[in-house]
């Protein structure tokens, strides 16, 4: 592992504390707003995050063609894999929908933010 990957996993689980401490404050002061599942979406977010950078990272290697690429296909399958989760969800808790749609746009968002930043470190460095 490149010093790179140390880094980009130490900030992650910055982030992800940073998450995870902003959603439990939440859940303690304004509890109707928070949907239980938020434990489960910041994993996933995580997984797919940190899966997705490792992916481009080696492909970043090799030529920009090739990253552009895999940037494309990566971004497609991270929005795929939201919306399959976010539909079997909703199919088996109708009752949580708007607080999960809600929360799970905006973790996409810091998330998406966050492996951009990242990404342009990479583009950076070469």
């Amino acid at each position: 592992m490149n010093e790179l990957q140390v880094r980009f996993i130490r900030n992650l689980a910055i982030v992800s504390t940073l998450v995870s401490i902003a959603g439990l404050s939440q859940h303690f002061l304004l509890p109707t707003t928070t949907t239980p599942a938020l434990p489960w979406l910041i994993l996933l977010f995580i997984l797919t995050t940190f899966t997705l950078f490792n992916i481009l990272l080696k492909a970043s290697e090799k030529k920009f063609s090739l990253f552009a690429n895999y940037f494309m296909a990566a971004s497609a399958f991270k929005l795929l894999l939201l919306l399959i989760v976010i539909t079997i969800y909703l199919y088996f808790r109708k009752e949580d929908a708007f607080r999960f749609v809600v929360t799970t746009c905006v973790l996409y968002l810091v998330y998406t933010i966050f492996e951009v930043f990242w990404l342009l470190k990479i583009n950076k460095q070469k």
